[in-house]
Parts: structure tokens; C-alpha cells; sequence
């Protein structure tokens, strides 16, 4: 069912199916690098704020 959805499509179609799927994809990697770096940030946060 797939593949005769990408063979009717034309190579503008891919383009943008190509691009939406980059996109998405590397909005997931920013974000679950940002989610991991969270506990970090906030550890940093409070040992400067024990130093003033």
C-alpha cells in the first residue's frame, strides 16, 4: 500500500515528504537533548545560588 502511494507521487511530492521527515526528526533529537540536559542545568543553577 505504500510503495503505490510513492509511486504516484511525483519527485516534488518526495522532496516535501523527505523534508517533513527531516524536520520532524530532528525537532525529536533538539528535544530529547534538551530533556536530558534539564538535570543538569538545574544542578548548576543550585550550586551557584549556595555560592552567593
Amino acid at each position: 500500500m505504500f510503495n503505490t502511494l510513492l509511486n504516484k507521487t511525483s519527485k516534488l511530492d518526495r522532496a516535501v515528504i523527505l523534508s517533513v521527515t527531516a524536520m520532524l526528526s530532528f525537532n525529536i533529537v533538539v528535544l530529547t537533548s534538551q530533556l536530558q540536559a534539564a538535570p543538569q542545568v538545574a544542578q548548576v543553577q543550585g550550586n551557584t545560588a549556595q555560592q552567593a
